[in-house]
């Protein structure tokens, strides 16, 4: 295949890339103790997109027809007027994979099951639980990709992940409580899930009470604020949101928009994290990028085009879904850094507010600037102690103007996995952040 591919390479055009991909993915669902599903999927194919007069992209599932998908395409980029301008990269030969404490393909199909039923059974215990899912999914993806400029790169990686959901029921009151773990690694980054804490949360919130709606000071949790600054931030500095006038933050480069507490990174070279790679989609390096600092907007996120477009350095953030998507500019592991203040610090400075925890969802209108996000429970903050728990919490406001009234950043950091959607591709992100404290307006749901 490689001199069909450095065939295609070295036709006429400002720039041409080509990438395969492998993956396999083994998912298996434990509903109620027993094995509901057990599914192997594989991915496999090509793609060759080329970029002169227009941006032309095609794929493939046979590789073997990538000449004939070039041919039908290679016309198509040199027909316009405007020409397509994009940023040169360093050229890089690399092979990379990542490494596993506990390799995948060493943990058998049995003993998959019977760490998910063991984890079931501890659900046994509490009378309260009438049902729980465990979905355990194992993925090694493997990349290759070759460019015009002389790039030539393999990577493969290892996805693990495990999500619980438990319900919880109570004479006519019905609950549920969720949780997902992974990473980039080996089995070893699943091996000690808490069950115990979705079981006592979903338990807990059948007794919970419902928020007094208004605007108040919060704490969030490391996994609502990771999400918050993902939706609420991350989208925002996505380089052709702004490009697209889809962005409150298109004109704030270089301007204060958050409190001088606040640092937030875009991380992709985070080991073991969610969105961790070795190079991106466009075959541009992982960096680490500072986004925020001390509340002053730092950076967009970029591909090849739009850092281009914006005269901005390029960031490595473009990235596909599979072979068969164009690279499009995405997050990777987007987090707030910790801070010094404790939570007993947090909880002192507030005589009635709410401590907020975990996320059910939301929404987000970057053009805007606004947001409405679910917490998954939280707790009455009375006098600087937390009192009881409450539950159907919805939190919303005006981006900026929240990120200015943060006034802690908890000494503690952590990350949560989860799939970003955007514009029909699902990839995988991590979320971060420590405890914060803030303001914004609380709801029931």
């Amino acid at each position: 295949m490689e001199e069909i591919i450095y065939k295609i390479l070295s036709k006429d055009a400002k720039f041409i890339d080509i990438r395969f991909q492998e993956s396999n993915i083994e998912t298996i669902i434990l509903k109620d103790g027993k094995v509901e599903d057990i599914k192997f999927d594989k991915v496999l194919g090509g793609s060759v997109r080329i970029v002169d007069k227009k941006i032309s992209f095609a794929s493939v599932n046979d590789i073997k027809k990538l000449p004939d998908i070039f041919d039908r395409i290679y016309k198509t980029s040199r027909q316009g007027e405007e020409s397509i301008e994009i940023n040169i990269e360093e050229v890089y030969e690399d092979n990379k994979s990542v490494e596993e404490k506990i390799k995948l393909e060493d943990v058998d199909i049995e003993e998959r099951v019977n760490y998910l039923k063991e984890l079931y059974n501890k659900t046994k215990k509490y009378p309260e639980i009438i049902s729980s899912t465990l979905i355990l999914s194992f993925a090694t993806v493997r990349k290759h990709y070759y460019n015009s400029e002389g790039s030539k790169i393999f990577q493969e990686l290892k996805y693990v992940s495990l999500y619980a959901s438990c319900f919880s029921k109570k004479n006519d009151k019905l609950q549920v409580a969720f949780e997902r773990k992974g990473g980039i690694g080996g089995f070893e980054l699943v091996k000690h899930f808490d069950i115990d804490l979705v079981c006592e949360r979903a338990i807990r919130l059948l007794d919970a009470k419902k928020p007094k709606a208004g605007k108040y000071k919060v704490i969030l949790d490391p996994k609502l604020a990771g999400v918050f600054i993902h939706e609420a931030l991350g989208h925002a500095v996505e380089a052709d949101h702004v490009l697209r006038g889809e962005s409150i933050l298109k004109d704030k480069l270089g301007l204060k928009i958050g409190s001088e507490l606040l640092n937030v990174y875009d991380d992709a070279t985070l080991r073991n994290a969610y969105g961790f790679y070795f190079y991106d989609d466009e075959g541009v390096k992982a960096k680490r990028k500072i986004l925020v600092k001390n509340g002053i907007l730092k950076s967009f996120l970029t591909s090849r085009e739009t850092s281009k477009r914006l005269n901005l350095n390029l960031t490595g953030n473009a990235r596909a879904q599979n072979f068969s998507y164009l690279p499009i500019v995405r997050m990777s592991n987007t987090f707030i850094e910790r801070g010094d203040h404790s939570f007993e610090e947090m909880l002192e400075d507030i005589d009635f507010g709410y401590y907020l925890i975990g996320s059910k969802g939301g929404e987000v209108d970057t053009t805007r600037g606004v947001f409405q996000f679910s917490a998954e429970e939280g707790y009455v903050i009375e006098r600087g102690e937390i009192k009881y728990p409450i539950r159907d919490i919805s939190m919303s406001g005006e981006i900026v103007n929240v990120l200015k009234t943060i006034d802690a950043v908890g000494k503690d950091l952590d990350f949560h996995i989860g799939h970003c959607g955007k514009e029909s591709q699902l990839v995988p992100v991590s979320d971060g952040s420590p405890h914060i404290r803030c303001i914004v307006t609380v709801g029931g749901i």
